[in-house]
């Protein structure tokens, strides 16, 4: 990330990006860029096969060399070190005024110190006792509160840190160890601990992977389920209707049948009773004549015995309760097969459904 200290009059800021430079370079014509501000700013002009300076805008018909300049480069590392220290960062105790980041502290001293001021540490014999530590904001946890040492030595016995007057009183025969080296031991165990939780999690984040694969198959399946769940209760719905329009037709044909064949024979028996009725009449005359030539004129057909037509079968009162019986058993049978089937469907695992073979056949009475 650049660093954004824009100034315009600052000769130490890209022109191309405004930022402060990064990884300098200087063109033949004496100006400064970023060395990718200025390669990609070129780079737009290889179509073009004439290059100019962003600053100047001085024509090159080759693409110039670019030189580092070290000397910018040193200037842009001190500027940087002695940027101004940002919110959590730890500031050097010696600046005065504007303070400065700090990169290193000092045990002996407990301080803080930039760039600039820790330089006496590495230079002066007066420091090589001293210890340096990377910048921290809790100098004092790691001073004994008793000596006022480093607490740079750890006993496993009691689990801590300590210092070397601590060791040679209060810990005396205790297992000690420089706390810099038993760190470095027990990071090694936490890289292992850390590639046990890598493997854990690579584990947890496949089976998490797979449940959520399991999770989109059920959906899936139970969609085409209910797709083809739905189709076959429709089949069998309208297989249902068509038995019941069968059974219907069935039944009307019979009506019509029976019906007609009752109205037929209605019709003779009235045919029958006109006729009779007819040969009382004549019979009631010769029964109260004294004419006896009308008498015998009339005698041997009133005498002779009127023979009626067999009926080709009785009719009864019409019923259709074996219809209706049928139909019930039908639907109780139909009841217990659903529940059946519904039962198993239900079940984890069991998700067909068998078609009734009874429903599809004719049902007859």
């Amino acid at each position: 990330m650049a660093e954004s200290l824009f100034d315009p009059e600052n000769h130490l800021n890209c022109p191309i990006c405004l930022n402060l430079l990064k990884d300098p370079v200087t063109t033949s014509c004496g100006h400064s860029f970023c060395m990718q501000c200025i390669k990609r700013s070129w780079d737009q002009e290889v179509q073009r096969g004439v290059y100019s300076c962003p600053t100047c805008r001085k024509k090159f018909n080759q693409r110039p060399a670019l030189s580092r300049s070290i000397v910018l480069a040193d200037i842009l590392q001190a500027v940087k070190q002695k940027s101004p220290a940002r919110p959590g960062d730890v500031m050097c105790d010696v600046c005065k005024g504007r303070k400065v980041k700090a990169v290193k502290s000092c045990l002996i001293c407990m301080a803080s110190y930039c760039q600039t001021h820790v330089r006496p540490h590495y230079e002066s014999k007066a420091f090589k006792m001293h210890k340096l530590v990377k910048a921290s904001p809790n100098l004092q946890q790691q001073i004994c509160p008793r000596h006022h040492k480093a607490l740079e030595i750890y006993c496993h016995d009691d689990q801590k840190c300590i210092c070397v007057v601590c060791m040679g009183n209060k810990h005396s025969g205790h297992k000690t160890v420089f706390a810099a080296a038993e760190m470095a031991h027990k990071q090694e165990q936490l890289k292992i601990k850390k590639r046990d939780f890598k493997q854990q999690t690579n584990d947890i984040d496949k089976e998490i992977w797979q449940s959520m694969k399991n999770v989109d198959f059920h959906k899936r399946s139970a969609k085409a389920a209910v797709e083809n769940s739905d189709r076959i209760f429709n089949e069998i719905i309208r297989s249902i209707q068509n038995r019941q329009a069968e059974v219907r037709e069935k039944i009307r044909a019979q009506e019509k049948k029976e019906v007609h064949d009752a109205e037929n024979h209605i019709l003779r028996l009235r045919q029958d009773f006109s006729h009779l009725q007819k040969k009382n009449e004549k019979l009631e005359s010769l029964l109260h004549t004294e004419d006896h030539v009308y008498f015998f004129q009339n005698y041997t057909s009133c005498s002779t015995v009127y023979q009626r037509k067999a009926s080709a079968r009785a009719f009864d009162m019409l019923t259709f309760e074996n219809v209706e019986k049928s139909v019930s058993n039908l639907k109780r049978e139909l009841d217990k097969l659903c529940e059946m089937h519904i039962d198993k469907i239900l079940k984890i695992g069991e998700l067909t459904l068998p078609i009734p073979i009874l429903l599809f056949k004719s049902t007859t009475f």
